[in-house]
């Protein structure tokens, strides 16, 4: 019985993600025949390749976050709030990237919503609710980490945000208060995606086999989101403007990919 649900939840999830796949291409292909706005200033081709590659990698976060919640009824009620919540902050991920283009393509840099940091809220929510998730996990299997401590990873943020606002940077073209705010939160997500990198490999080397290889999975999806903020933090410093372009997008469009795998890979796995 139990191997023909354990079957059942792995073919299931694995058609989710042929679904996502395929989904994804279909919106990768029908962005190129979206009409270009008035809004926007630059060629034909850099507009659609912008739209096509928010929207694949806006889907494939989507689509890790559903694959994470598909198996969650095998779990016991604590765990399927933490990843409710792991979950949750892939999505905001995927959105808040996806929300930056959409501003982008239809002209809304200059509104209050943007000037005022209004923009990086999904960010700011998807740090929270990841690290949130994966602390009660190491909470539930009693994994002792002061990387789990509030005590320690408050102050953190604080340190490095402080450390932030004071560096140089370029001269930027975007008001002070919104460059300044910008490359918080991008501090603020990188300690906590940090953070929830090194719980989770705790949790890995403290949970049974059986989840070993979706929290390895896991661990390089947060990793690969600690280097993907890094550059753009990187970057904007350099630069003093916001990182774009097709490598970023290329960079995003992986890390979507690699939450995807983690999500197929908690999917397929059944609590004994």
């Amino acid at each position: 019985m139990l191997m023909a649900i354990k079957g059942y939840l792995m073919n299931r999830a694995t058609k989710v993600v042929c679904g996502i796949l395929i989904f994804g291409a279909i919106g990768y292909v029908a962005s190129f025949f979206v009409p270009i706005p008035a809004s926007w200033t630059g060629d034909s081709v850099n507009f659609h390749w912008t739209l096509a590659n928010s929207v694949l990698y806006t889907l494939l976060h989507i689509g890790a976050a559903i694959l994470l919640l598909i198996g969650v009824t095998a779990y016991k009620a604590a765990l399927r709030a933490a990843y409710a919540r792991i979950a949750l902050g892939i999505v905001l991920v995927g959105a808040g990237l996806a929300q930056v283009v959409m501003l982008n393509i239809f002209g809304l840099i200059q509104t209050p919503w943007v000037q005022y940091g209004g923009v990086m809220l999904p960010f700011v929510v998807a740090g929270i609710s990841i690290y949130s998730g994966v602390r009660s996990m190491a909470k539930l299997i009693h994994v002792a980490s002061p990387l789990a401590r509030l005590s320690v990873v408050i102050p953190l943020l604080l340190v490095s945000l402080t450390v932030v606002a004071l560096l140089p940077h370029s001269s930027s073209p975007l008001p002070e208060l919104y460059f300044d705010i910008s490359n918080a939160i991008s501090v603020w997500d990188v300690v906590l995606y940090a953070a929830s990198f090194g719980l989770v490999l705790h949790i890995k080397n403290h949970s049974g086999a059986y989840y070993t290889e979706s929290m390895a999975w896991l661990a390089v999806g947060l990793m690969g989101s600690v280097v993907i903020t890094c550059i753009v933090l990187l970057t904007t410093f350099i630069t003093g403007q916001e990182s774009s372009g097709y490598l970023v997008d290329s960079i995003v469009i992986i890390g979507g990919i690699l939450y995807l795998k983690a999500g197929h890979s908690f999917a397929k796995t059944k609590e004994l």
